[in-house]
C-alpha cells in the first residue's frame, strides 16, 4: 500500500534559486506546455514541468538528485511557449548552477566563483604562485636574452609540474563531485539498479555527435523565435575547438618527451595547424554567444554573472595565446613573456577551477546522460506518479 509523505518546503532553497537568475516561482499553474514543447522531454521524464512543480515546494533533496535538470540542453522552447512567461528554461538553468555549488568540494570554492568580489582574489592566486617560480629561476629581475623562446621563461619541465599538480587538483575534485551527483542518482532508480557499462558507449557517442543539440533542432515545436538558433553550432565549436586545443597540448608534450622535439614548432606543422584552427573556431564560437547574449537580452533567456565569466575567461584565454605566439614571433622580448605569463594565469583560472565554474557541466552533464542511458530498458520515472497524483513521491 503506498504511504503518503508530506511535503516539507525548503524555503531558504527556493530563495538561493531566485537568486541564481530563476523567474517568479509563482508564476507557474502547472499546464505541461513547457514538456509539450520540450523536444527533448519524454513521457517518463516530462522536464520541465515536474521540476517547476519540485521547485515550488521547494523539494531540494529531489532537485539535487535530478538527471533531467542535466538532460535539458537550453533550447528555450519551454520559455518561448509558456503561457505565464514563467520562463522554465531559466529555472532549468538556475538548478544547474545550485548543483555545481551543491557538489562543490569545498563549497566556499563554488561560491566565490560566483560573487564578482572574488574574481581579483582568484586571479591573483595563481598569478602570485608564477611569479614566485619566476622568482625561484630568477626572471623577475631580468628576461632571458636572445631569441624569444617561451621555455627559457617557464622551463617545460617546471610548468608542467606547476600545472600536473594544479589540474590534477581539479581532475580529483570534479570525479569526487561526479561520484556524489552520480550515487544521488542511482537512489532514483527504484525499478533496477543503473550501471555505468551499459550508457557509456551510448553516451559518448551522443556526446560527440552532438545528438540532443540536433534533436533541440530537429524536433521543435512550432515557429515561434527562441532566440537560440546559434545553439547548435556555436556549442559544437566550442566543444569541438576545445578538444583540438587538447589534442594539440598532448601532442606538443608527445613531441617534446617521446621524440626529443623541442618547441616553438613551425608554423606549418600540423599540430600548430590544429592548435591554431581550434583556438580561431573556440573564439568565433565564444563571439556569438557573447554577441547574441548582447543583442536579445533577456529574450534568450538569463544571463548572469557566472555566464558572462566563463565566456570572458574562455575567449581571453584562447586570445592570449594567439597574441602570446604573435609577440613571439614579433621578437619583442618583454612584450612577449609577460603575455604568455597573463595567458598562462587564464589558463590556471580555466581549467583548475573547472569544478565550480560553469565548465563544471562537463563533468554534471555527462554523469546525467550516463545515468539516463544506464538504467534497464522500460524503466520509468517516479515522476509519472507524482505528477499523476498531484502529491509527494510515493513511498
Amino acid at each position: 500500500m503506498a504511504i503518503a509523505r508530506p511535503v516539507e518546503p525548503d524555503l531558504e532553497f527556493k530563495r538561493q534559486i531566485l537568486a541564481f537568475g530563476a523567474h517568479d516561482l509563482s508564476s507557474c499553474y502547472q499546464c505541461g506546455t513547457c514538456s509539450v514543447v520540450c523536444p527533448l522531454s519524454t513521457p517518463g521524464d516530462p522536464f520541465p514541468r515536474k521540476e517547476m512543480l519540485w521547485v515550488q515546494w521547494g523539494l531540494k533533496d529531489r532537485l539535487v538528485a535530478d538527471a533531467s535538470v542535466w538532460m535539458c540542453h537550453q533550447c528555450g522552447a519551454c520559455s518561448t511557449y509558456c503561457p505565464r512567461e514563467a520562463k522554465p528554461a531559466d529555472v532549468m538553468a538556475a538548478l544547474r548552477d545550485y548543483n555545481i555549488l551543491h557538489y562543490a568540494v569545498p563549497r566556499f570554492m563554488g561560491r566565490a566563483i560566483r560573487e564578482p568580489r572574488w574574481l581579483p582574489l582568484l586571479l591573483a592566486f595563481p598569478a602570485v604562485l608564477l611569479l614566485a617560480v619566476l622568482a625561484s629561476l630568477g626572471h623577475l629581475a631580468a628576461l632571458p636574452a636572445g631569441t624569444v623562446v617561451f621555455s627559457k621563461f617557464f622551463p617545460v619541465r617546471v610548468i608542467e609540474n606547476f600545472y600536473d599538480v594544479a589540474v590534477g587538483f581539479a581532475v580529483l575534485v570534479a570525479i569526487l563531485g561526479g561520484l556524489r551527483y552520480w550515487n544521488a542518482l542511482r537512489k532514483t532508480s527504484p525499478a533496477g539498479e543503473a550501471r555505468a557499462s551499459r550508457g557509456l558507449v551510448p553516451t559518448l557517442a551522443a556526446i560527440f555527435k552532438h545528438a540532443r543539440f540536433k534533436q533541440c533542432r530537429s524536433d521543435r515545436v512550432g515557429t515561434r523565435p527562441t532566440y537560440k538558433s546559434h545553439l547548435f553550432a556555436a556549442h559544437a565549436f566550442i566543444f569541438y575547438g576545445f578538444l583540438g586545443l587538447v589534442a594539440t597540448t598532448a601532442s606538443v608534450g608527445i613531441g617534446i618527451y617521446a621524440f626529443h622535439y623541442l618547441t616553438p614548432w613551425p608554423l606549418w606543422h600540423p599540430v600548430k595547424i590544429l592548435g591554431n584552427l581550434s583556438g580561431l573556431a573556440v573564439i568565433a564560437a565564444c563571439s556569438v554567444f557573447l554577441v547574441r547574449r548582447i543583442q536579445d537580452g533577456r529574450k534568450a533567456g538569463k544571463s548572469t554573472y557566472t555566464d558572462w565569466l566563463f565566456l570572458s575567461v574562455l575567449g581571453l584565454t584562447v586570445l592570449t595565446g594567439y597574441l602570446s605566439e604573435a609577440t613571439r614571433l614579433s621578437g619583442v622580448a618583454p612584450l612577449a613573456y609577460w603575455t604568455y605569463f597573463v595567458h598562462l594565469v587564464l589558463v590556471f583560472f580555466l581549467l583548475v577551477y573547472l569544478p565550480y565554474s560553469k565548465f563544471a557541466h562537463l563533468v554534471y552533464r555527462f554523469v546525467a546522460m550516463l545515468h539516463s542511458a544506464s538504467r534497464p530498458p522500460g524503466q520509468g520515472s517516479e515522476a509519472d506518479s507524482v505528477l499523476r497524483l498531484g502529491g509527494a513521491p510515493e513511498a
